[in-house]
């Protein structure tokens, strides 16, 4: 058989069916056709092409059809196609070893009260009507924490008054300060139309069987998550915050609180303590001695999240909308700002980290599921 002379791009014409019939332990002969292994390499083509990061087709070049030349300058190694088919599920068992978590050792988390940030993940409502509890959708504090508020960020939903709040503070002696903002979502007027609207649950409050406006998530027939984004100008203020659903912007929050003046503004949120960022449950209880408790509030296991992104940066409407691509997930460090991207989880069989330096454990009873 013929060598190929790659280097002086010589390339010799090759007898398929004689290669074949070699392979099979059959002597050659040029008049027999049976017992071949029936080819076409249209199929051989199509298996190839299953690669779509590839840069190059066999054909691309315009030479002749499935020239070695196209074969040789077809990337083979090139990354796979984003894929995107898991998602995690918090148990309702409470504790460290039934938690989603991770613990950032490296300051990449440290959100402070002046920092520009932003958080976005999708999320599958689970929990039921009438719970009058919070859902605690993602948190980040102080690792070792005794009491939930130490350099925390949080977002939660709650259910008895049907709004997304995200506070985010310290404590201050004895007491805690604190900036939060609150949107709900079942009144169609004044300040709260824009969420009403953006959320689409009418009257009824969020749970798992009224969802809402949702998008797929994974490019499918799934039609059942909400991507939630918050952004943080860094102003240290309530008005500093903004409120997604989707890619709708509710703008800033209606209902505002600011805790901290006088001698609460002494105790910033520090920007070199260890942080901790739990999925799915509410981390260290305010007053807990221990840390860990990793308690799920809600009365079942099917609320699902995915897709977890960090900015450091507050990110515009249209990069909101670009991320959220019409409601179907993307790869974000395809996104335009993916520079400021500092964390991304896609749960993809285990909660390693696409970007970060910090991989997810999911422990006992968590899991994780298909979407």
């Amino acid at each position: 058989m013929a060598i190929p002379d790659i280097e002086n791009n010589v390339v010799p014409v090759l007898d398929m069916k004689k290669i074949i019939m070699e392979l099979q332990g059959t002597p050659y002969d040029s008049a027999v056709t049976s017992n071949l292994v029936e080819w076409n390499w249209n199929d051989v083509v199509d298996g190839a092409t299953l690669n779509t990061n590839s840069t190059k087709k066999p054909t691309d070049s315009g030479g002749s059809i499935y020239s070695m030349n196209d074969w040789r300058g077809y990337n083979h190694f090139a990354t796979p196609s984003f894929v995107n088919t898991k998602s995690v599920e918090k148990s309702l068992a409470t504790g460290e070893s039934n938690s989603i978590t991770v613990v950032d050792t490296d300051d990449t988390f440290n959100i402070a009260g002046t920092d520009s940030w932003t958080i976005s993940f999708w999320v599958k409502a689970g929990w039921s009507a009438n719970l009058n509890t919070n859902i605690h959708f993602v948190i980040i504090q102080k690792s070792g924490a005794t009491k939930q508020i130490e350099d925390m960020v949080k977002i939660i939903y709650a259910e008895n008054t049907n709004r997304i709040e995200v506070r985010y503070g310290n404590v201050a002696g004895s007491g805690q300060w604190y900036n939060q903002g609150g949107w709900l979502f079942h009144a169609n007027s004044g300040n709260f139309a824009a969420g009403f609207q953006a959320a689409g649950l009418g009257s009824t409050f969020w749970s798992s069987s009224n969802r809402g406006n949702t998008g797929d998530d994974d490019g499918g027939s799934e039609t059942d998550y909400t991507m939630i984004t918050v952004t943080n100008d860094g102003t240290n203020t309530a008005a500093s915050l903004r409120l997604y659903w989707n890619s709708t912007g509710i703008g800033t929050a209606p209902i505002q609180t600011n805790n901290n003046s006088g001698s609460r503004s002494g105790n910033p949120i520090s920007s070199t303590n260890d942080r901790r960022i739990s999925i799915g449950s509410n981390g260290v209880n305010s007053g807990q001695a221990s840390n860990g408790q990793q308690r799920k509030t809600g009365d079942n296991s099917a609320t699902k999240y995915n897709d977890l992104t960090i900015w450091n940066k507050k990110l515009s409407d249209s990069e909101v909308t670009s991320l959220y691509n019409n409601g179907t997930a993307i790869d974000a460090t395809t996104h335009s700002a993916q520079s400021n991207l500092i964390g991304y989880w896609k749960w993809e069989g285990n909660g390693n980290a696409t970007r970060s330096n910090d991989n997810f454990t999911v422990s006992g009873s968590s899991s994780i599921v298909n979407k």
